[in-house]
């Protein structure tokens, strides 16, 4: 550090007796980028006391110094390119070589895409922004990211099995002949399901009491509910289907319900009460209507790129890819889908109108229980587990960089832009979501305590621990419990004859059986649900340990997912800006892909708001999206994203794991008659006299094997 502070002065003092022009980065300095040729060894032979490096000779040469001779005319050349107004890229040295690998090491984001390609230099090409700034870009990085996103990961074949088209003619057929059977295990007449007059063949007439969606939560109990009555009743009282957690910890942390209580559920049971709370309510209400319950089974979605799915039992088995269009051979569907086929579904000038768009549809017409990834990640984005597992984190609303006419051809899903970062290793191997998390956790039997998470499954289910492997049920040909099982696992096309009776599976840490895990010998196989890929799973016991688990502290008082996620989306402070009118002088630069419906309007010229839309009444229709406008506005930004901070904290099974600030809120309200904030960015208080910042226990999904290093905790103040 001295030798550091030693040379910095020499230079300093060098620059007080010698100038020379500013040199961009990359460039060396020589007299030919003045006068178009090299004289420099001229100077030196004809004064041999010139230093030839820059600073100040050590010797006293001021009485020999050699006046430069003059630039004659003809050795300058005709048209000689103004080199001093040019740039040299920098050169930028190889990584040293590591053992492990992070994200940093991936050059080329997409190489899930094209293939890994080792040499960085054949993706990365200069590229110049508008404003002159040069940098390193990859070439036709909007194509590449298009094509990510268009990436459904899996196969037809695979989550549907066998096709079957109706060909038939008459009744319904005569608009949608060729759709498909929607099960071989639901062969029923169309009107069964839908409603209708199959015997009009007038549109209106065949079309009154039609229902688009038997499945949604509200119809569910009247059509699925007749055969499917327990898995309805279970649906219904999910914490996906009631969205308790987000409301009743929401509503404490803003001081309008006590900590002990959890009185409201959109699908109430037995002493639960309906929300919303009738009367004028609470500001928390307000916010929670239009901006947070679009996120609950039975809400409708923005019609963009990513966002297409369903309600209900639907909004996990019947499959829409990220652009929502459908591959259907019905007629209809097809008919309207030639309507917006030029129409570029991923662009942000398409995902800006999403609640005006037509709606998308499904893939099929055909129910599966080989659920792909894709279509949990059509609600369990917004920098959650869905979008972490891909890679990717979505960058934050803010005001546009570049013209709006470039920044509207950019790529996004969601809504958002992203960065590219490591997949889940789970992810890389072939993984599914429902791999890991079985129907059990989507429709529990019981309804977990309070507002715990229903999460069931633990990494050491799977892979044991150092001392201890996992446990197995045998399936007894004798238990009556073991015919069913296996009837209701062959239903899925990719295990269809893989479990027998007295094979043993795996129990997860609720004691349900893992169905699709089965013990070989001594070797425990996962068969993915979604692709039938027999996946063996490496057990901790069968390995070396690492220093990090001889440590007992580590193994017995940690998440494993504390130290195995590679990295987490953390969106720190979360202002909110209440007006009642609404001001878009003030945002009409940004891009809020974050609350489609502000997006929208903020983008209609002229437009005269009727408010922000309450989520709770909203519809999708084939046009667009409609309900009920509340005369308020909630603006909202992060103070800061990132993905490298990660905190620790003790969850409520007394382990350490990572926290989120998922329900921590700084509010200005300036709702008052002349518009001026009554509280500006201020947090709210519990009832209890606490500020409302609370903090959620979350387990990443971006696990692999190489963790982060021990100093990120251990010499961190921010981790704990």
């Amino acid at each position: 550090m001295k030798r550091f502070f030693k040379i910095s002065a020499l230079l300093v003092f060098a620059g007080s007796f010698w100038s020379f022009p500013f040199l961009s980065s990359g460039q060396g300095f020589s007299s030919d980028r003045f006068f178009g040729q090299d004289n420099s060894k001229e100077i030196s032979q004809e004064s041999p006391n010139t230093p030839s490096g820059f600073g100040p000779s050590t010797q006293n040469n001021s009485d020999s110094q050699v006046e430069p001779e003059n630039i004659l005319e003809s050795e300058v050349e005709n048209n000689a390119a103004p080199t001093w107004q040019s740039k040299n890229m920098v050169s930028v040295p190889e990584s040293i070589s590591k053992q492990g690998f992070d994200a940093s090491d991936f050059a080329d984001p997409f190489y899930r895409v094209r293939g890994f390609q080792k040499d960085s230099k054949k993706v990365l090409k200069p590229g110049t922004t508008l404003d002159g700034v040069q940098f390193q870009n990859y070439g036709d990085s909007e194509k590449f990211i298009e094509r990510f996103y268009r990436e459904s990961g899996f196969s037809m074949d695979k989550v549907f099995n066998k096709i079957k088209y109706l060909e038939k003619k008459g009744g319904c057929y005569t608009c949608h002949q060729g759709i498909e059977e929607i099960s071989s295990n639901h062969k029923f007449s169309c009107v069964r399901c839908h409603g209708g007059n199959r015997r009009s063949r007038a549109l209106p007439q065949a079309h009154r009491g039609l229902v688009a969606n038997p499945s949604s939560l509200k119809n569910a109990p009247r059509f699925c509910g007749k055969c499917h009555d327990n898995h309805v009743k279970r649906i219904g009282r999910s914490v996906m289907g009631t969205a308790k957690r987000m409301i009743n910890i929401t509503r404490y942390a803003w001081g309008a319900q006590p900590a002990d209580e959890m009185p409201y559920s959109i699908y109430p049971g037995e002493q639960e009460q309906p929300y919303p709370p009738t009367g004028d309510g609470h500001a928390v209400d307000s916010f929670l209507k239009t901006k947070c319950l679009r996120c609950h089974l039975d809400a409708p979605s923005p019609h963009r790129a990513g966002d297409y799915r369903a309600t209900g039992c639907s909004a996990c088995h019947m499959v829409y890819t990220n652009d929502g269009i459908s591959l259907s051979h019905d007629r209809a569907i097809q008919a309207l889908q030639q309507n917006d086929k030029k129409e570029n579904r991923f662009a942000r000038k398409y995902a800006n109108k999403s609640m005006s768009n037509r709606r998308g549809y499904p893939l099929l017409h055909k129910f599966t229980t080989a659920i792909p990834s894709i279509q949990c990640e059509h609600c369990h984005n917004n920098n959650g587990v869905g979008e972490e597992f891909e890679g990717l984190l979505a960058k934050p609303d803010r005001p546009r960089t570049s013209p709006k006419s470039i920044s509207d051809e950019k790529p996004v899903l969601y809504g958002k832009e992203h960065e590219f970062l490591v997949p889940d290793i789970h992810r890389e191997k072939g993984m599914h979501c429902i791999d890991c998390h079985i129907g059990d956790e989507m429709k529990p039997e019981v309804e977990a305590d309070g507002l715990r998470s229903a999460v069931q499954i633990r990494c050491v289910d799977c892979h044991g621990t150092a001392s201890k492997k996992p446990q197995g049920l045998r399936l007894i040909a004798s238990d009556p419990k073991t015919k069913q099982r296996i009837k209701k696992i062959n239903l899925n096309p990719n295990l269809a004859k893989k479990i027998r009776s007295g094979d043993a599976v795996l129990l997860n840490s609720s004691s349900s059986p893992m169905m699709h895990i089965k013990k070989n010998k001594d070797q425990w196989v996962l068969y993915s649900k979604v692709s039938g890929k027999k996946h063996p799973i490496p057990l901790l016991k069968d390995l070396e340990p690492s220093i990090a688990h001889q440590i007992p502290k580590h193994m017995e008082e940690m998440e494993c997912s504390t130290c195995h996620a590679r990295w987490s989306a953390g969106e720190w402070g979360m202002h909110l800006i209440r007006e009642k009118t609404f001001a878009p002088d003030k945002w009409k630069n940004w891009n809020l892909g974050g609350d489609p419906d502000l997006q929208e309007q903020l983008l209609t010229p002229n437009i005269s708001s009727p408010g922000a839309i309450n989520w709770l009444s909203a519809e999708s229709k084939p046009r667009g999206i409609e309900g009920e406008r509340l005369s308020e506005f909630w603006w909202s930004v992060f103070t800061e994203t990132g993905w490298s901070d990660l905190i620790m904290g003790k969850n409520s099974r007394g382990k350490y794991s990572l926290l989120k600030p998922r329900y921590q809120y700084f509010i200005t309200d300036q709702t008052n008659s002349l518009g001026n904030p009554t509280r500006r960015a201020e947090p709210p208080l519990t009832l209890d006299g606490k500020a409302g910042l609370i903090w959620t226990s979350y387990s990443p999904h971006t696990i692999r094997k190489t963790v982060r290093s021990c100093e990120s905790c251990h010499q961190n103040e921010l981790s704990a």
